[in-house]
């Protein structure tokens, strides 16, 4: 039986460990981070349980203007089964009820595409030390926002051979599609 609920406090650490598993070295936040966003904001901490197993799990928490999807992975068993997609829709469900009226999320390469097909719009995120780079090395992009050292650029769609080649001309900036998506 399938169930998707708020994450058990108990699962926690079983959480962490798919996490560490699915996303390895590409994971950004550290368990210790996640646990104090889960004791302060848990209703956005969502598992899938398959018969009373943790099989995957999406973390999120506020942020400035919107609700940022920190954290979401399945167990590599469990793929391509639709669960990644019930979490997000549930996440999006508790984000309505919290009068959240924006998610935003960043994707690696390879779940870009995973988050268009849920009809999030995406932007290219660019961050730079100032010592590095400036604006001005930027001039050629459809800038949309810029704060110290982060750009946002604007985009239609995700072109992943051009992001790798981005990264490439300027080796010392950070590159990554960010998706978004409105919701009422």
């Amino acid at each position: 039986m399938l169930k998707i609920s708020p994450l058990n406090k108990k699962d926690f650490p079983q959480a962490m460990e798919i996490l560490n598993e699915e996303l390895g070295k590409n994971r950004v936040r550290s368990a210790n981070f996640l646990l104090k966003k889960f004791k302060q904001f848990p209703k956005f901490f969502i598992g899938v349980y398959l018969d009373k197993e943790l099989i995957g799990i999406i973390c999120g928490f506020p942020r400035e203007d919107y609700l940022l999807i920190s954290e979401l992975a399945i167990d590599s068993r469990f793929h391509r089964r639709n669960f990644g997609r019930k979490l997000v829709e549930e996440f999006e469900e508790v984000a309505k009820k919290e009068n959240y009226n924006k998610i935003n999320v960043g994707a690696q390469d390879e779940s870009v595409g995973f988050y268009s097909s849920l009809r999030f719009e995406p932007f290219l995120l660019i961050q730079f030390n100032e010592k590095d780079y400036s604006k001005g090395d930027f001039k050629n992009f459809d800038i949309i926002r810029y704060a110290l050292g982060i750009i946002e650029v604007k985009t239609k769609e995700c072109d992943i051979p051009k992001l790798i080649k981005l990264r490439k001309k300027y080796p010392k900036a950070y590159f990554q599609y960010i998706f978004t998506k409105k919701i009422k």
